[in-house]
This record gives C-alpha cells, structure tokens and sequence, in this order.
C-alpha cells in the first residue's frame, strides 16, 4: 500500500458545516487549522468528494482552498493530481530557517527607529501571554505572534508580503517539531518569555546591531535545540534495534 494513505475525514477530523457566503474561505481556514494542529498529518492526503460530502460544498470549492493551501506550503500535489499535507525535507526546513533569519533581522533594525508605544503594548502582551500558555499550540502562535508584530512595526509593506509567505510553512514546521519533543518544550516557557523580553528591550534602546544581534540569534536558537534532540531520537531508536 502507497505511504501516502487516503484519509476518511468522517473519521479522522471533525469539520462543520459552512456559510454559503464564505464557502472557501470557511473551508480553507478549517483546513488549514486541522493541518497546524496535527488532526491532519504529513503525508495524509485529502480525499476530495470526502470532504465536500463533510462540508456540504461542491468539489470545486474544496479544490480552490486545496490550490491556496498549496501555495503557502502546506500541501502539496502529486503527479495524479492528488493533494496530500506536505512532508518537510530537510532542505525545506534550511529554507525556512535561513529565510525567518534574513527577515527577522532586516525588520528588527528598520523596527528600531520606528517603534511606537502601540507597538510595545501588542509586544508587552505577547510575553505576557506566553508566560501563561497552557498548550504547546498557543505557545507556536504566541511565538509566532511576537515576531509579526515587529514584522509589522518595520513599516515596510513587501517585507510583510514575504512574512505572510512564511509564516505558514514556519508555523507547521514549529508545531511539528514540538509535538515530537513536547516533554522537553513544555519546559521552555519561561525561557521562550525571557528571550522575547530580551528583544523587546533591545527594541526599546534603539541599538539596531544588538537587535539584528539578539534576532539572528534567537532565529537560529530553536533550530539548533531541534536538531539536538532529533539527533537524540535517532541514537535512542538505533540503541533499541
């Protein structure tokens, strides 16, 4: 049997009906948020008169908010047309990562001298609310969150653009990677909430170096932990065989 199996969506994921008015855009949210939160895994592909017959739509609107979902990385089709949640290589991850990098640390240095007290209390807030997060979903969007209002404090319309492009694909890689090591992650609240308190202190002295600094930094951080404990998975699992 093909390692790309067909999901039944009666089963798997719960979906409600949508708004006539909102047809694909409901569906598309739906979809994507079942993808972010794991309901629906790498690699499962979505079966297409399935999940119309769920929604109470036509097969067309489903394909539409399959083709949006695909561009922004999150499915992916084959050769027969069939679309499947997207399975990250590692190259895609190094292009995710080496891209949040470069833009994390363009936009902290034009955020710099454009920082406005509206923006200090949305950053305020985010620490805040990772200092309290009780899940590891809440933890990726806070996280994430944190780094589009600085995104947004740049002022610069086509960076922006590119965020909105990333922000999906860093978002699914994210939530990935801390379901797979969630009792190490759950422990990295206090820690994910002093890095942050860093930045924003940066931010707030106008030193445009130690903000690229402390960006550049806590871009790579996360990474590097990953890849510890994925490497620590691998000798675990080739100790047992």
């Amino acid at each position: 049997m093909s390692k790309l199996q067909e999901i039944n969506p009666q089963i798997r994921t719960s979906f409600r009906k949508v708004e006539k008015q909102t047809v694909t855009d409901d569906v598309e949210s739906q979809l994507r948020s079942a993808i972010l939160d794991g309901s629906l895994k790498p690699g499962e592909s979505l079966a297409e008169a399935q999940l119309a017959m769920q929604f109470g739509v036509s097969r067309a609107s489903i394909r539409q908010a399959k083709f949006q979902l695909a561009q922004e990385g999150l499915l992916e089709f084959d050769s027969r047309g069939t679309a499947s949640v997207r399975i990250l290589t590692p190259a895609d991850v190094r292009e995710i990562v080496e891209f949040r990098e470069v833009l994390d640390a363009a936009a902290i240095r034009l955020a710099c001298s454009r920082l406005t007290k509206d923006t200090v209390a949305k950053l305020t807030y985010c620490i805040e609310q990772i200092k309290v997060a009780s899940q590891l979903s809440q933890l990726t969007v806070l996280d994430i969150d944190f780094h589009e209002e600085i995104i947004r404090a740049a002022d610069n319309s086509r960076m922006f653009a590119a965020w909105q492009l990333l922000r999906p694909q860093l978002q699914f890689w994210l939530a990935n990677m801390q379901r797979l090591h969630a009792s190490v992650i759950t422990g990295t609240k206090s820690e994910t909430a002093r890095s942050h308190r860093e930045l924003l202190k940066a931010l707030q002295s106008g030193d445009a170096d130690r903000c690229e600094q402390l960006a550049r930094r806590h871009a790579r951080g996360l990474k590097k932990l990953f890849d510890r404990l994925n490497a620590a998975s691998t000798d675990l699992g080739a100790s047992h065989e």
